[in-house]
């Protein structure tokens, strides 16, 4: 069994909003996490977006966290795209792709190759 860093038992709900005299509400759970490899350029609205870490035009990692959607680079550089939303994250998704579980972010960019080992090379 895993412990988180705090040492609490992971099946015993983290409780928030807690007065004296009424039972404690759990915490709200994590949002879902999508990431969806987009070779091509991204043109939310007419203009491609670069990567204003590297320049790269192409070859991104759209992350989608409930409806707030970020872009990664190649370069490992990250931002929240606002000109993008979780339609189209949805949308550059492969139906007929195999989907994969991550245990950490870190994992999921190293296995995806976007933790910066790639920097400056387009793959697709």
């Amino acid at each position: 069994m895993n412990t988180p860093d705090d040492g609490r038992d992971p099946e015993t709900p983290q409780y928030t909003h807690f007065r004296y005299g009424e039972a404690p509400e759990p915490a709200p759970a994590p949002a879902a996490v999508l990431a969806v490899p987009h070779p091509a350029a991204l043109r939310p609205r007419g203009i491609i977006i670069t990567c204003t870490a590297c320049g790269a035009g192409r070859d991104w990692l759209l992350i989608q966290v409930g409806d707030l959607v970020f872009v990664r680079c190649r370069c490992a550089h990250e931002w929240q795209e606002h000109d993008l939303d979780a339609g189209e994250v949805d949308g550059a998704r492969n139906p007929d792709g195999p989907e994969r579980e991550w245990d950490s972010f870190e994992q999921l960019y190293a296995g995806l190759g976007f933790d910066g080992l790639f920097r400056m090379t387009y793959l697709g």
